[in-house]
Formats: C-alpha cells, sequence, structure tokens
C-alpha cells in the first residue's frame, strides 16, 4: 500500500467526525507521515513508479543531459536504467570500493575525480560519451547496452528497470505528455526559478522562456519539447517553488497528484507556470 494503514484508518474517522476539518486534519497528517513525492504513469500498468524529490531531481538531469548532447530518448532511457539500478537514482557518496555517484563511476577506472562523479551532471555526461562509443547503441537491448557501459558482475540487473526509465525518460522528453506529476501540501512554496534555469537551458532555441512576475512562460514549436520543458519544471518544482502548470487544457498542481483540465488553458504552443512567493 502506498498510504500507511493507519493514515487510512484516521482519514476514515475524521471525515465522517469532522466534515472539512477532518480533511484538514489528514492534510496535516499525511504531510508529516508520507514523504513528498512525484508519480510518473507507466504505460500497461496500474501503479505508477514513484519518485522521491532526490531521485525526481536526479532523473530530471539525466535527461537533460542527453537533451543537451543532442541524443535520442533512447540515450535516456539507457541511462535511466542504469542508475535505478546502480544507486536508485541517488547521487551516492560511497559504492563498491571506490565506486560512486549516480552511476557508480570509479575515479581508479578514468571516470573522472571523486568531486566531478558527485556532480550529476559531469556524471551523466561521461555515461553517454561511453554509451555512444558502441556501434549500434540505440537499437541494442536496453540491459545489454547499459552492461557494456557499466562492465557490472551483474549482467542482467539493469532489465528490471526498462519499464520504469521508458516512463520516467517519456515523461521528461516529452514523448509521454501529462504522465509526470509530484505533490506536496506546502501551501506557500518559496520561488527560486533558478532550480530549472540549467535544464531549460538545454533546449536551446528550440524553446523561448519569459518571465512576469510569478509568472513563467515557456513557448516551444512543437508539442514534445513543450511537455518536455513542461515537465522538467514539474519534476523540480520542490526546488523550483513551482505551484502549477498550465500546458493546452492540462494543469498540474502543487496539491494534487496527477494533471487535470484547467480552468485557464494555456495559448496554443505555450505553457504557464506559477511560482510561489519570492525569497
Amino acid at each position: 500500500m502506498r498510504k500507511p494503514l493507519i493514515i487510512t484508518l484516521v482519514v476514515v474517522v475524521l471525515l465522517g467526525l469532522a466534515g472539512f476539518g477532518g480533511w484538514k486534519a489528514y492534510q496535516y497528517l499525511y504531510q508529516r507521515f508520507t514523504p513528498e513525492q512525484c508519480e510518473v504513469l507507466i504505460p500497461g500498468s496500474e501503479d505508477p513508479t514513484t519518485l522521491s524529490q532526490e531521485q525526481a531531481t536526479n532523473a530530471s538531469i539525466i535527461v537533460a543531459a542527453s537533451v543537451e548532447r543532442g541524443l535520442p530518448e533512447q540515450a535516456a532511457i539507457v541511462a535511466i536504467a542504469t542508475a535505478y539500478q546502480e544507486s536508485a537514482l541517488r547521487n551516492l557518496d560511497y559504492g563498491d570500493r571506490d565506486s560512486l555517484g549516480l552511476f557508480q563511476q570509479r575515479p581508479s577506472y578514468g571516470w573522472g575525480t571523486e568531486e566531478e562523479i558527485m556532480d550529476p551532471w559531469y556524471s551523466s555526461n561521461r555515461f553517454y560519451e561511453e554509451l555512444v562509443k558502441f556501434d549500434n547503441w540505440e537499437t541494442t537491448d536496453v540491459n545489454d547496452i547499459a552492461q557494456k557501459v557499466q562492465r557490472s558482475g551483474h549482467p542482467e540487473a539493469y532489465r528490471k528497470h526498462e519499464a520504469k526509465a521508458r516512463a520516467v525518460a517519456g515523461a521528461l522528453r516529452g514523448s509521454a505528455p501529462a504522465t509526470l506529476s509530484c505533490l506536496s501540501f506546502n501551501e506557500a512554496p518559496t520561488a527560486k526559478p533558478a532550480a530549472f534555469e540549467r535544464v531549460l537551458a538545454t533546449f536551446g532555441e528550440a524553446l523561448q522562456v519569459s518571465t512576469d512576475g510569478a509568472t513563467m512562460t515557456l513557448t516551444a514549436g512543437d508539442d514534445t519539447t513543450l511537455w518536455a520543458a513542461a515537465q522538467q519544471v514539474v519534476a523540480n518544482s520542490y526546488d523550483g517553488g513551482v505551484t502549477s502548470v498550465v500546458v493546452g487544457d492540462k494543469e498540474w498542481s502543487h496539491t494534487k497528484q496527477g494533471w487535470h483540465q484547467a480552468k485557464t488553458p494555456s495559448a496554443a504552443s505555450s505553457a504557464v507556470v506559477t511560482l510561489g512567493k519570492s525569497s
């Protein structure tokens, strides 16, 4: 179960006894017993994959690095599957022998210095540098090409992460619209747009960003880029202090998991990002 049984029972009692007051109490308890998390819908599955704030941020960087390098979505799928297995999408400062970071890269094997490997942007780019050295990497089985890059002692370990990796990469590359959302009961997040500035910069001229006070507008020439940028913003919404994102007739709000019908749709080819209070 995704929610502790005790919280579910408390909800039933509180809602029955106090109506709206019970719902507010539920929010209070949920916020304290259930970590803030993101969800990514998986095609063909009733259960989404969940990401913590740290995991969502790291997945965002891994995928953004593939965009920055001009690589196809398949590269991001391989990278996400690899990071799921090696670190559970966490930037670990420990590992087997001298292994470190998202991909458990080893300084002694020439992957970089400890400081470099602990930078998710660096480690993601190093992974892609090695990936593209292999012929036909784009059409090779995800598990098999990941193993060629990593040379793991568990050569079949990456396979079990492929479905999740495809879902996460698809959301953050924009091929799977309205599939990534993040939940937070923080009613007044602090706006910190710098949290996703570098991620959005990877789209280059394909994305235009304009800011007007607490509102940011993203404009793109195609829907895939627009949805990629929008869901990248959502993935970084905790750090960035984002309260809502509207893409066409779809809207995400930080207090409600999933995408819903927008009350005020955005203009064609644009997404409207609303930020919290200024720091």
